[in-house]
């Protein structure tokens, strides 16, 4: 109880009133009675939305037939406890322990359809109970949840024409704070952490595969494999294409390729042999590039020992200054089997891969994954593979929901405009409200949203 004096503006200019009230009250700060009410409040109003998409995809349904992680029947079952986690991260928990976030918002709860959500302990050990075949079930999840996805964004499409998948593919360190959590261990930059692949679809920016592996593991290593499940996860009407740095230089990679009818561009190993080609070019081979200042293209025909046939290498070649001062040529290489396109073209495609930086670093950063939270291999690959699920969450989100001004957009930024809201829960008679401020500054966001997920079809 406490006793509170409110200044009200008259025009006889102003009066104090005295009003008990019967609200608890947690102490002053500044100018303000801190004091709790029963109003059913929420900090994360905007993840009824994603809620919606969720359940439209059927998310839920699909990991809980697919995943049988727990012995016993009891408790979260696990696609509740898959989408407890994929809220945290997307809402912005940086670790398990920010579920207790989630847990004491109840109207947060309310909107996202659940009694409660799964404390941080209980989600440690539901990771741990992950092996190795529990994680290639997990990976089928994803697939099949990629899956209804497409299917939606091929509905919603103005026009249905034949697809490119460009899959852009790379290594990235994830480090971690010791090598006490297994497989984290020295990486080739003397970091200690994991070394996952990772294979991004360029024209979308979906995550198609990530695979977890030890922090001394080459860049190569399971990379045709790696490849080939990449592969399962798109659609077979798509046009396969593949972008890779020279960690991929590798003849196993080019023959798979070659294999599957993949155009490639690799960046390839400046060896002795290759660049002694380069070196020997007339100069009236080499075309200008306007668009990077002083370079120039050109292109020889090479065959690596060991390889089946010769391919074709385009060249780039700019003029640096070395530490010295004197001015040399600095070369970039790239293998590819691409043999309609002129060597501009290939090279300003090739070099389009650099965009993967901005893709992992989103994954690292927007959703908190490059640290993992356990001591167990399976268990980080398990979080891994749920993070690559709330990534595409979000990408999708942003395609199937959001205006397109919102398709570069960041995590970061859908949570500040839309998900991170306050909003109160009302109920009148048989119905519920969830109640925004009228000064709300993204209402109409929150308009073409509603609209959208009233116009998908579900699969």
């Amino acid at each position: 109880m406490g006793v509170f004096t409110f200044t009200f503006l008259t025009f006889g200019g102003t009066q104090q009133v005295s009003i008990a009230q019967s609200w608890p009250s947690l102490g002053r700060v500044g100018s303000f009675q801190v004091c709790t009410r029963s109003d059913v409040l929420s900090s994360r109003a905007g993840l009824l939305l994603l809620r919606d998409l969720v359940e439209q995809l059927g998310v839920g349904p699909l990991l809980q037939e697919n995943l049988r992680v727990k012995v016993r029947r009891r408790g979260y079952d696990e696609g509740a406890a898959v989408l407890g986690l994929i809220y945290n991260l997307a809402s912005g928990g940086e670790c398990l322990s920010d579920l207790n976030v989630l847990r004491g918002d109840p109207a947060t709860q309310q909107l996202l359809g659940v009694d409660s959500i799964l404390a941080p302990t209980t989600a440690g050990e539901f990771l741990r109970k992950f092996d190795i075949g529990d994680i290639r079930d997990l990976a089928r999840a994803n697939r099949l949840v990629q899956a209804r996805a497409h299917q939606l964004l091929e509905a919603a499409a103005a026009a249905a024409r034949r697809r490119v998948c460009t899959l852009d593919v790379d290594s990235s360190i994830y480090e971690q704070c010791s090598t006490r959590k297994q497989g984290s261990c020295k990486a080739y930059n003397g970091e200690i952490g994991y070394h996952p692949l990772l294979a991004f679809w360029a024209e979308t920016q979906e995550l198609l595969m990530s695979h977890l592996r030890r922090g001394s593991a080459h860049t190569a290593r399971n990379a045709v494999w790696f490849l080939k499940e990449t592969k399962r996860a798109v659609p077979e009407e798509c046009e396969l294409k593949l972008r890779a740095d020279s960690g991929f230089y590798d003849k196993a990679v080019v023959g798979w390729c070659e294999a599957n009818a993949v155009i490639f561009a690799i960046t390839a190993d400046q060896t002795k042999p290759l660049l002694a080609l380069i070196e020997a070019l007339a100069e009236n081979a080499w075309q200008d590039l306007e668009r990077y200042g002083l370079a120039q293209v050109a292109q020889v025909r090479y065959q690596p020992m060991r390889w089946q046939r010769e391919y074709r290498y385009v060249v780039k070649r700019e003029l640096v200054q070395n530490k010295k001062g004197e001015l040399e040529f600095r070369y970039h290489v790239l293998v590819t089997n691409n043999e309609s396109d002129e060597a501009a073209v290939v090279l300003e495609w090739h070099l389009a891969h650099a965009a993967m930086e901005n893709w992992i670093k989103e994954h690292k950063s927007g959703f908190s994954l490059e640290k993992l939270p356990t001591a167990r291999f399976h268990a980080n690959w398990a979080y891994l593979l749920i993070g690559q699920l709330a990534y595409n969450l979000v990408i999708w989100f942003k395609r199937l929901v959001l205006p397109a001004a919102y398709r570069q957009s960041t995590v970061k930024t859908i949570r500040h405009h839309l998900w991170n809201l306050a909003g109160k829960i009302v109920r009148s008679g048989r119905r519920c409200f969830l109640i925004l401020n009228e000064q709300y500054r993204y209402q109409e966001v929150w308009r073409f949203a509603i609209q959208r997920l009233a116009n998908l079809m579900p699969a």
